[in-house]
């Protein structure tokens, strides 16, 4: 689409145009550049010198003749800067430090106990992203900015965290308290599934969809909704919290504050409650959905039904997803997503079962391909997405 615009803005986005055709290319030269953006072969030229200039580009080699002179490739730089990436869970945070590829340098857990005083898990965030900090290479841009990952409501442009029922915290201003130990670097605080659908985006099994939904189903649910390659929000920042869709209005009480929330059946929490009913207190010692598929592979039917149940309440819920917003294909990620066929299988089979048009042409239901690194690698995206190319853009001459 041809605008009009200030110069110096037409320039830097179509600079960052060619900076993310570059990156998802890898090995692609100037002239294919400007056929497929429609820049003359003098801009792209220039924005490519640039691009080099500031370490983000670099010549990988001659190409293969078309037919004239052989064609000097580009691909993108990931070692001029790092990216750390933090996902604050409901007892632990899990922090990595990556390139700008989201190829991981350095990575580590620290699990804290579960109703952990809100200032003690902040003191153990700060002490990692020093830690990750210190490991960080040699690059030309340094540490390029912080992601966190929160299970909860947040308000993305302040830094907010509004409400995360799991950790017990309401309005916690997290980006200045961090602000204040890094003034210099861009920090980023989101919704834990937000950022995990943005790294399937990025990085995962959502590269390949314009529009698809991401269901984070571990000890809690929720959701982050991509549409026409666009995280989206919502205007108050709640879109994706569907773990507090209430599927049973007599159900059981949810931390929230409400009976029958979808994530009482399709978490963490419904399994853990059947083991307790079939009085297998020694697997709740410990407790992983690691364990439960194990046992289940090893010919175990009693775990592989726990597991078909939580499936068919994941149907249920992916379902109305797929009502609302009618995705190409619902990834489900998290501790639940890694039980793999034993919940996806009833969960497609259920969704098939009750979807109102039959036309095979449903979504994919598909497991994340990030896994349990999907929030952090999310995050690493939230910032080279904001710093380096952002998401949204068109050539404008």
């Amino acid at each position: 689409m041809v605008r009009t615009g200030n110069i110096g803005l037409v320039k830097k986005i179509n600079k960052q145009i060619v900076l993310k055709l570059i990156r998802e290319k890898n090995n692609i030269s100037r002239a294919e550049i400007a056929k497929i953006t429609g820049l003359n072969k003098a801009t792209v030229s220039a924005l490519v010198d640039e691009l080099i200039s500031e370490h983000f580009v670099s010549e990988s080699g001659i190409g293969v003749s078309t037919g004239g002179r052989r064609p000097l490739m580009l691909r993108f730089n990931e070692a001029a800067g790092s990216l750390i990436g933090i996902e604050l869970g409901v007892n632990y945070i899990y922090a990595v430090l990556t390139d700008l590829n989201a190829e991981i340098i350095w990575e580590k857990m620290c699990h804290f106990r579960a109703n952990e005083k809100q200032e003690t898990i902040i003191e153990k965030m700060i002490a990692m992203i020093h830690e990750a900090i210190r490991q960080a290479p040699t690059t030309p841009y340094g540490i390029m900015g912080i992601g966190i990952g929160v299970p909860g409501i947040v308000d993305a442009e302040e830094g907010l965290v509004v409400f995360a029922p799991n950790l017990h915290w309401d309005h916690v201003s997290l980006s200045s308290i961090l602000q204040k130990q890094w003034p210099n670097y861009p920090i980023i605080i989101e919704n834990e599934a937000k950022l995990a659908a943005l790294g399937e985006k990025w990085f995962g099994a959502g590269k390949e969809f314009a529009n698809f939904v991401y269901v984070s189903a571990g000890i809690g649910i929720g959701a982050g909704v991509i549409i026409h390659n666009q995280l989206y929000r919502g205007i108050d920042g709640i879109a994706g919290e569907i773990g507090h869709h209430v599927i049973d209005v007599h159900g059981f009480r949810c931390s929230c504050g409400n009976n029958g929330c979808w994530e009482m059946y399709a978490s963490e929490k419904y399994i853990q409650r059947r083991l307790e009913q079939e009085h297998y207190h020694s697997m709740l010692e410990g407790f992983s959905v690691e364990k439960v598929r194990a046992l289940a592979e090893s010919g175990d039917k009693q775990m592989a039904q726990i597991l078909a149940e939580v499936g068919h309440y994941l149907g249920i819920g992916i379902l109305h997803i797929i009502y609302a917003y009618n995705p190409e294909a619902v990834i489900v990620g998290s501790t639940i997503g890694k039980a793999g066929k034993w919940v996806l299988e009833p969960a497609r089979e259920e969704v098939e079962k009750r979807i109102l048009v039959k036309n095979g042409n449903g979504p994919f239901i598909i497991p994340s391909q990030l896994l349990e690194k999907s929030c952090a690698i999310g995050a690493v995206a939230s910032v080279l997405e904001k710093v380096v190319m952002p998401s949204e853009l068109e050539v404008i001459s």
